[in-house]
């Protein structure tokens, strides 16, 4: 009996020894299977080491703009910004600028319109961010804030915040064919009347002067912003203000000369498309030269035409003698919805796009000249170049918002209407104007109610 409870002891004693083995070895945490796409894992990377934005990147980012045709430039930036986060872009381009406009305004009050988007500048960005509809971007600036000229960034701004990110600083000039120019012995006007005698000139030869047309709903504008706001630029922003009467002298003379012109042959069946049919005809020496933004290179580009070989442009003259060098330039944005559903991708690309190296990939893919300081000029070909020394070279040119930027939005495609009005019936013009007039009054009287 004696052994048996010794050896009940010895068990006991055991058994409470391995117990407390087990109940000190730590037990392993329970597995859990995540799974990580090779997009999660550089966006990860790319959200903590080369972006100042700290929240997850998702995507696809969706883009909308009006200007598909720039297609090279697009898919050099986006495979650049894939590069860095593995984010793909999806862009949706438009064509008919009301639509894009519907499009854009329908979308961005919810999370599914776009998450980035090109837009316009002035009261048009204005009237946008009033309504608390864009992401604000001002933040994103202070890594490369002294590479962005503030006056640029005003165009972009309201209430002292900077809602865009520059796509294109564009001056608008004369395009002219450098082979139809030296066939005919024609040198570039200093005057308008040299400029006028160019026209003339080229009619003569079977040449039609200048591509002009009123297709795509926005266009009809071109002229009468050359003509009114190269020879009368204080009474034109009055107007564009709401300040000033249509029904003013100034405007009336713009017309004038704008009817001469037509009425004398100059410019292209008003029905002709930009994009489309003026640079073949262009190329083809049908057309001697056309107004334009000089973004408008991209369509030369497009049916092969070399700047600086094919064509170069000029500074177009006043009308009165004792005006200095006067230029039409625009600056276009790129937006963020307030509502984005990809907000962090959305600031990661506009990141992306205001660096050295999206600048440097979006100069040198689509020509352009970058409203980046830091981007090299000496890729660009030789018009640019000329632009850049021309224009924003110049301390003595004169820079005038386009008239598409520098009035309200509820004026801009209505005023078109009327324009166009106006090339299809030359003699209508005084009429045109008190419709203008009365379009302005309520647009503005609207505005200010509000």
């Amino acid at each position: 009996m004696k052994n048996f409870f010794t050896w009940l002891l010895i068990c006991i004693f055991v058994l409470s020894f391995s117990f407390m083995l087990i109940g000190c070895k730590e037990e392993p945490a329970p597995e859990t299977t995540t799974e990580t796409t090779a997009t999660e894992e550089t966006a990860a990377e790319t959200t903590a080491e080369e972006t100042t934005t700290t929240e997850a990147l998702t995507g696809p980012l969706k883009l909308f703009t009006d200007k598909p045709s720039w297609q090279t430039g697009w898919d050099a930036i986006f495979a650049g910004f894939k590069g860095k986060t593995g984010i793909d872009v999806e862009m949706t381009g438009y064509t008919e600028i009301d639509t894009y406009t519907a499009a854009v305004k329908t979308g961005i009050p919810t999370a599914e319109g776009p998450d980035v988007f090109t837009w316009w500048s002035n009261y048009k960005i204005a009237d946008l961010a009033k309504e608390g509809l864009l992401e604000d971007l001002t933040s994103l600036y202070e890594p490369v804030k002294d590479k962005y000229n503030p006056g640029i960034l005003d165009s972009f701004s309201y209430e002292g915040k900077v809602y865009g990110a520059p796509v294109l600083v564009a001056s608008w000039l004369m395009f002219y064919n450098i082979p139809v120019f030296e066939k005919y012995g024609i040198k570039e006007p200093k005057t308008w009347d040299e400029f006028i005698t160019i026209c003339d000139t080229l009619k003569s030869k079977g040449v039609t002067p200048i591509g002009f047309t009123i297709g795509g709903g926005w266009t009809s504008f071109f002229w009468f912003q050359q003509i009114f706001a190269s020879n009368y630029p204080d009474v034109y922003y009055a107007i564009c203000r709401g300040e000033k009467s249509w029904n003013c002298d100034e405007v009336k003379k713009t017309f004038e000369i704008w009817k001469d012109m037509i009425e004398k042959g100059y410019f292209t069946d008003p029905g002709v498309d930009l994009g489309n049919d003026i640079p073949p005809m262009f190329a083809k020496g049908e057309v001697g030269m056309t107004y334009c933004g000089d973004w408008y290179t991209a369509f030369f580009d497009s049916v092969e035409l070399k700047g600086g070989q094919d064509y170069s442009v000029f500074v177009m003259p006043s009308y009165l003698k004792d005006r200095p060098k006067t230029v039409i330039y625009e600056a276009g944005p790129m937006c963020i919805s307030n509502n984005a559903k990809n907000k962090a991708t959305a600031k990661a690309f506009i990141e992306y796009w205001l660096s050295d190296e999206g600048q440097t990939i979006w100069s040198e893919s689509m020509n352009f000249v970058s409203a980046n300081s830091s981007v090299p000029k000496d890729k660009l070909d030789s018009v640019k170049q000329k632009i850049s020394a021309d224009v924003f070279g110049d301390p003595n040119a004169e820079l005038v918002v386009r008239f598409w930027e520098a009035t309200l939005e509820t004026i801009t495609l209505p005023a078109c209407a009327s324009f166009d009005k106006f090339v299809l019936n030359p003699d209508s013009y005084e009429a045109v104007i008190s419709e203008l007039d009365q379009l302005s009054t309520k647009a503005w009287d609207e505005y200010k109610g509000k």
